[in-house]
């Protein structure tokens, strides 16, 4: 009798003991809630907090940095990496195009010093009828000779012409002006300010320069435009190297180069980049959460 006793009251006291556990259930169940909650809301601003204290230290110069949110992860699917580039998009400057074109005018004395002291092969000047007859009497006689077929060297025609047809359009180009705006540029620089200014006070306008130093160098100058901004966006980088990369800068737009080494940075146009991009999951009903992300890079 007394066994069953003993055995009554320990079974009374598990039956207790589960209907108090039954009872407190709901609370546990709400804590554990609470618990993964928090945990979720603390890993979630971990990973802003992150991305925001990323995006502090971008430091801009003369080239705009923009923000590229990428490589979700299924993790939550959650922003998991910000990747930095720069970009080249000048802004209209007509302040700029006029130091360039200030510029051209220093270089173009330069440039007839350099010839008039070259063999006679290269520049194909007669230096002793310039002497005599004076400097502006034989431009004008050039100019209204010309234009005529030059007999210049392969090198000087078909190299160095269209290449300083690219430099003008780049100094144009570069200065935010468009595609038909730079070509007008060049065509200017290459045929009043060159060929029937500073060169025809020493020979007769050249009819391939008229043609090839607008026409081929601004084909070639927006190549220049398209390569210079993929180097920039290299990090100012060629092969892996700054000083391959600042000197195909130098060689392609010299002057706008000029210009940033002196303080007179490029200023890039307002680039504004807008997408849906999944933020975060609920844990507890598994809806994903989509989020409008904006950035705006001046």
């Amino acid at each position: 009798m007394l066994f069953f006793v003993k055995k009554f009251k320990s079974y009374e006291v598990i039956l207790i003991r589960l209907l108090y556990f039954c009872k407190i259930m709901p609370r546990i169940n709400i804590f554990l809630k609470v618990v993964v909650l928090s945990l979720f809301c603390f890993k979630s601003f971990a990973q802003n907090d992150s991305i925001a204290r990323i995006s502090d230290t971008i430091q801009s110069d003369s080239l705009t940095s923009t923000l590229i949110l990428s490589n979700f992860e299924n993790t939550n699917d959650t922003i998991s990496s910000v990747i930095i580039t720069n970009i080249y998009n000048p802004q209209r400057d007509p302040k700029r195009l006029l130091y360039n074109t200030g510029m051209y005018a220093g270089v173009a004395v330069a440039s007839f010093g350099l010839l008039w002291i070259a063999p006679v092969s290269i520049s194909k000047w007669d230096k002793q009828e310039i002497q005599e007859e004076g400097l502006l009497k034989k431009w004008k006689e050039n100019v209204k000779e010309g234009p005529v077929f030059d007999e210049d060297e392969f090198f000087m025609n078909y190299v160095v012409h269209p290449w300083a047809g690219g430099v003008y359009y780049m100094s144009a180009r570069g200065s935010g002006y468009k595609r038909w705006e730079s070509f007008t540029y060049s065509f200017l620089m290459s045929t009043f300010f060159w060929e029937y200014g500073v060169e025809a006070f020493a020979e007769v306008p050249s009819i391939q320069d008229l043609v090839i130093t607008p026409i081929v160098g601004s084909i070639i100058g927006e190549g220049f435009f398209i390569a210079k901004g993929k180097i920039i966006q290299n990090e100012r980088r060629v092969l892996k190297s700054k000083f391959l990369g600042n000197t195909f800068l130098f060689v392609m737009d010299p002057f706008n180069e000029v210009l940033d080494i002196f303080g007179y940075k490029t200023t890039n146009k307002v680039v504004t980049y807008s997408s849906f991009v999944p933020m975060e999951r609920n844990v507890f009903s598994g809806k994903q959460t989509w989020g409008l992300q904006v950035v705006v890079k001046f």
